[in-house]
């Protein structure tokens, strides 16, 4: 992927906000129409928090964040170095179930980013940090 915009932020939740402005910025510089922006914002909120909230992050670590638009979509690349997850190989929740209705709490997430993007992948790169990456059709 050749990276046309990047943003590199701490794992803290005060970051949310710029990395939120990041995307939305990014996907409408690529022209992306705004209601689809919107549900990427969305998408890479969900899966960043996530991660500062569970990815096992250090305080020296750093999650880069890379934005490229190919032919019929925007991707969206999100490296970590915290702990391994892939989230293909987890199941949804079902999200027309009351959340009281599941034995335990949370978990509604991946659901969610499914939902709001076209395409997830996910692979563990060689120098062992995670790579997500979102694909919106524009």
């Amino acid at each position: 992927m050749n990276a046309t915009h990047r943003l590199e932020v701490r794992p803290h939740l005060d970051d949310l906000g710029q990395v939120r402005d990041f995307i939305e910025a990014s996907a409408a510089a690529h022209a992306m129409p705004a209601d689809r922006v919107g549900e990427l914002v969305l998408a890479v909120d969900e899966w960043v928090s996530n991660l500062i909230e569970h990815g096992g992050l250090t305080e020296a670590a750093r999650i880069e964040i890379e934005v490229v638009r190919g032919p019929d979509a925007i991707r969206v690349r999100i490296r970590d170095p915290g702990d391994p997850f892939d989230p293909t190989r987890h199941d949804d929740r079902d999200l027309d179930l009351s959340p009281l209705e599941h034995e335990k709490p949370g978990g509604f997430g991946l659901a969610l980013l499914r939902r709001l993007v076209d395409g997830v992948s996910y692979r563990l790169a060689e120098d062992g940090c995670n790579e997500l990456v979102l694909a919106k059709r524009l």
